[in-house]
């Protein structure tokens, strides 16, 4: 699986990007049955200095359904996990429908 991060106003520690890849892993190996090699993740990182909040925003293109996970927190990595946390979700409930329509 392809992926791109955009950074805005926000730094990634190397430590942060690994856990970024060990997530985007994570999501591809979840796609690997019904999309391989077939999957775009678009990851925007982004500092609003008013409200002093990270914002990470998830787009997912997997074959032609698009999923969208976006979050907000205090510091970037928390922002980034509650992400993720809601694209699995999304994606877990995507595979639920993919796999009764496989199954009708």
């Amino acid at each position: 699986m392809r992926y791109e991060i955009s950074k805005h106003h926000c730094d990634v520690d190397a430590t942060l990007a690994k856990a970024i890849e060990h997530k985007v892993e994570k999501v591809a190996e979840r796609l690997k049955r019904y999309h391989p090699d077939v999957a775009d993740m678009d990851i925007r990182l982004e500092f609003h200095d008013k409200q002093k909040m990270h914002e990470c925003t998830l787009h997912l293109r997997a074959m032609k359904d698009t999923l969208h996970a976006k979050k907000d927190a205090p510091e970037l990595r928390v922002a980034v996990d509650k992400s993720f946390d809601a694209l699995m979700k999304e994606l877990e409930h995507y595979r639920v429908k993919i796999n009764k329509s496989l199954s009708s």
